[in-house]
């Protein structure tokens, strides 16, 4: 469910601190505590009677184990402040979410606004992100492209990391060379936006199923992958039933003396 909160502090130099200063004063009143590491989730409750509240600016999303604890929050809101009841979340900061049987997340406007952007609309579809063995280098004789749009491509593909993990390892690798950019590193983000063009409809799906849970997880290391410090990049993907739950792609800080 997403919630809009009516501010009266457009136009001051000091709003968004002091916005920010309110809200947060006036969740932690009513039970709420903010997460470590997120400072834009708050919780209150455990179990069945947990709620989850993620804020931005003025837009609450707020779920749940119940309804009763989520209309119990939105009297004690409508309390202190004017508020706007959107209803169920359905798009979001360019996240489209599907609730029907499963919850369906995926990004499938904001894809293609960025494949526009960047002229890539028209391109032809591959199926796969990088070529398997793929390996970039800092390409020091390669002829040099735009830096500027280079980081703009990585920005919003990073962006849709959020609802498309698949990425993570190829966009990771790209990001590495924003700094200065060649025709090779600018033909391997190229493919990762054929890549996008191909999968517009992938996403994460939730289901509502009633089993047991089961939390399975999956890790990798590509060995020393990156030939320019010989670092390895790790990741790993939970899930829990068959909905992901954390992922991560990143080069590690020392290099491997062995593959223990």
């Amino acid at each position: 469910m997403v919630l809009k909160l009516k501010k009266a502090l457009y136009g001051l130099k000091q709003a968004p601190r002091a916005w920010n200063v309110k809200l947060d004063g006036s969740l932690k009143k009513i039970g709420f505590q903010k997460r470590v590491a997120e400072p834009a989730v708050y919780t209150r409750g455990e179990g069945l009677t947990k709620t989850v509240l993620g804020v931005y600016v003025d837009d609450l999303i707020v779920t749940g184990g119940g309804p009763r604890e989520i209309e119990v929050f939105k009297k004690q809101m409508t309390s202190k402040f004017e508020m706007s009841d959107l209803g169920l979340l359905s798009f979001y900061m360019g996240i489209e979410v599907e609730q029907k049987k499963d919850y369906y997340y995926q990004a499938n406007s904001y894809a293609k606004k960025v494949l526009d952007q960047f002229w890539m609309s028209d391109c032809n579809a591959t199926k796969v992100p990088m070529d398997p063995g793929a390996k970039l280098d800092v390409d020091k004789q390669g002829e040099r492209t735009d830096a500027t749009m280079y980081r703009r491509i990585i920005g919003c593909l990073r962006y849709l990391l959020h609802t498309r993990p698949d990425m993570s390892f190829s966009v990771g690798v790209a990001s590495r060379f924003m700094e200065k950019p060649t025709v090779k590193h600018f033909n391997a983000v190229k493919q990762i936006m054929r890549y996008l063009k191909g999968t517009l409809n992938f996403g994460l799906v939730y289901t509502q199923e009633k089993k047991p849970e089961e939390l399975v997880g999956y890790t990798y290391s590509d060995s020393g992958g990156d030939i320019v410090g010989r670092r390895s990049t790790s990741g790993m993907a939970f899930y829990l039933n068959e909905g992901l739950i954390t992922r991560n792609s990143h080069k590690e800080k020392t290099v491997a003396l062995s593959s223990c």
